[in-house]
């Protein structure tokens, strides 16, 4: 991650030699620098900075003050700057001390070594750039709310829509943003809802593989903290891909070029490098970067096989592969055939009767991720899938079959709504679901029936209810 501004690193020692030390280190890095030889002189220097202080490195064993007490007061007037403790001293009870009244980025020992030391302090930047982006977002949010309060009347619908879909999101924010110091579950949510907000197809489809990760994991009995890592591997498990274009990412490995496939490939490294800076995501990381590896070794990025893949990593793999067909593909029936028989062949999409995209999706998937079990999926996380999208779906369709009446030609009447896309037999569509029948709507089926061009029965909803916007039937005679 480049470093998007300029920052001032305060360094604190009453020993001069090491602070000028430091400053011989990070000169060179293009930071401003300044140094103090005691907690209360870097006190002063903390309220009378021209500049903003983003980190500061502080000793524990100094005289009056100790770095510890010196962090704490350093919050109240720096509260968001990165803070490290440096000793040369075991001495665990300060640690603990800055940790929580300080709370404090990173502990680090004397002597140290240069190059860790640079890079912890980049690593340290990119915290502080990451929150600053976050407050950068949510002046966007207010921004973008106080612009759509001001369109035309003529889009009043529309911008009580959108108002409230940026108020949602907004509360989502601030809400996982006040959590940030004290749930480390939080932050997660909160990466998770800023992805949804830049790219909601990429944000929605995470957020569905984490729930269905999730109950898999329940399913397998795993611990609550093991459920809770494979969770939030979930919601974050693509975060690599977002530098690539949709059009890219949106595609099945197997369709993309050379080109497309490498870049594809580097994502779980790419969100490895990114996470495992924060000590508690390092195991979450390990998931993520290993949710492409396949049961017989033909997975990326290090061919693992078997056993030898982490559990978090096969459970998370088998949620994505479900969750992009069923979030990602295209929602044409027609489109939705064609893209499964290449992949499935004539003989099992057969049995898939056509039907509404979403339900014809959830069946799709799970046949694809079937014939692939053992040879990219672990079988046993394979059948804890298939036995909750299977529950699922009849529950579904329990439900929808007590809001639905079949009826026959002869029996409809002006005023009733369609359940289910009304079609010939030859599968051209004839009339969408929604459609509020009329006189002459019904008396055009009728006339098709009796050259029995017509699928029956004809499904309508129970309670005759019409959905705004819905054309009749009348006038949606089309081709397939």
């Amino acid at each position: 991650m480049t470093l998007k501004y300029k920052h001032t690193i305060l360094f604190v020692d009453d020993e001069e030699p090491i602070t000028k030390a430091l400053r011989r280190l990070f000169r060179k890095e293009g930071y401003q620098i300044l140094t103090a030889l005691s907690g209360r002189d870097a006190l002063e220097q903390l309220k009378n900075s021209e500049k903003a202080v983003s980190l500061i490195i502080s000793d524990q064993r100094m005289p009056q003050m100790t770095g510890a007490q010196f962090l704490e007061k350093a919050k109240a007037i720096v509260p968001n700057a990165i803070k490290f403790l440096l000793t040369g001293y075991s001495d665990m009870e300060a640690v603990i001390n800055a940790v929580n009244k300080g709370e404090i980025y990173q502990y680090l020992t004397k002597p140290w070594n240069d190059d860790d030391l640079i890079l912890q302090v980049r690593q340290g930047l990119e915290q502080f750039e990451l929150v600053l982006e976050n407050r950068r977002l949510l002046v966007l949010t207010k921004k973008q709310n106080h612009e759509l309060s001001e369109l035309n009347r003529d889009l009043e619908k529309k911008v009580e829509e959108r108002t409230r879909e940026i108020t949602q999101k907004k509360e989502e924010l601030e809400a996982a943003n006040s959590k940030l110091k004290s749930s480390f579950k939080g932050t997660i949510r909160l990466l998770s809802a800023l992805v949804e907000t830049l790219n909601p197809t990429l944000g929605r489809y995470m957020s569905h593989t984490a729930r269905i990760a999730r109950e898999i994991a329940e399913e397998l009995g795993l611990s609550a903290e093991d459920v809770d890592q494979i969770e939030m591997a979930g919601m974050i498990h693509d975060i690599g891909l977002l530098g690539l274009p949709e059009k890219v990412w949106a595609k099945d490995e197997r369709d993309m070029n050379e080109r497309e496939a490498m870049g594809f490939r580097e994502h779980p490294i790419i969100a490895k490098v990114c996470l495992e800076s924060v000590e508690r995501l390092r195991e979450v990381s390990e998931i993520i970067l290993h949710h492409h590896e396949q049961y017989d070794g033909d997975g990326f990025p290090k061919g693992l096989a078997g056993d030898k893949i982490p559990l978090g990593s096969r459970i998370v793999g088998v949620a994505s592969g479900y969750c992009r067909i069923v979030d990602i593909w295209e929602r044409d029936v027609n489109r939705i055939i064609d893209k499964a028989r290449k992949y499935l062949g004539s003989q099992p999409l057969k049995r898939i009767e056509i039907q509404e995209p979403e339900v014809m999706l959830e069946e799709i998937a799970e046949k694809m991720i079937l014939l692939e079990a053992h040879q990219r999926y672990d079988m046993e996380v394979v059948a804890k899938l298939i036995k909750i999208t299977g529950a699922s779906r009849v529950t579904k369709k329990t439900r929808l079959e007590k809001e639905i009446l079949p009826v026959g030609v002869e029996s409809l009447t002006e005023g009733m709504v369609l359940a289910k896309n009304l079609r010939l037999k030859d599968s051209r569509l004839l009339a969408q679901k929604g459609t509020k029948f009329t006189k002459s709507s019904i008396k055009a089926i009728k006339s098709l029936a009796e050259s029995q061009g017509i699928v029956q029965p004809i499904l309508v909803l129970a309670q005759e209810k019409s959905q705004p916007g819905q054309s009749t039937a009348g006038n949606k005679k089309q081709g397939a």
